[in-house]
């Protein structure tokens, strides 16, 4: 039985349903895996860490391929994470994306872990969304209204 975890960059073995799975666990996003599949494909940079067979994490970015790189869907399976697997998976994205200025939106309360990457909290980000996904974003405290 293996027990090492391997980073890989590989999107054609990918089981995307595996990935929707973790991703739902995670509360990230309930995702459709045709979706989710599809951002992946059009992604600069995509990076998945598998433990044997198991898909436990997985990031993309994407990129003008000039100056400017935005990481989503950073995502741990909730048994894997603490044992290195997000520095695994964060080292390896940021290995591909060699431009002077990086965007994240981190989950509440992952702050320290992106600090630990020299990410820094920006003051200057707005962000327009619609229908449902504005309606989360607000309620879960995301998105703010100037007062």
């Amino acid at each position: 039985m293996q027990t090492e975890y391997d980073l890989s960059d590989e999107l054609s073995t990918i089981d995307w349903w595996a990935l929707a799975n973790v991703m739902a666990a995670a509360n990230l996003f309930d995702r459709k895996a045709f979706d989710i599949a599809r951002a992946f494909h059009g992604s600069y940079a995509s990076v998945f860490v598998h433990k044997g067979d198991e898909l436990v994490a997985a990031a993309r970015a994407t990129s003008d391929g000039v100056y400017y790189a935005t990481v989503f869907d950073v995502v741990v399976a909730a048994e894997h994470q603490g044992c290195g697997v997000g520095r695994m998976l964060m080292a390896g994205l940021l290995a591909k994306l060699p431009f002077e200025r990086i965007f994240l939106t981190s989950v509440f309360g992952k702050e320290d872990f992106y600090a630990k990457f020299g990410f820094l909290r920006q003051t200057n980000a707005m962000g327009l969304y619609e229908g449902p996904a504005l309606t989360s974003a607000v309620q879960r405290g995301i998105l703010q209204a100037d007062a």
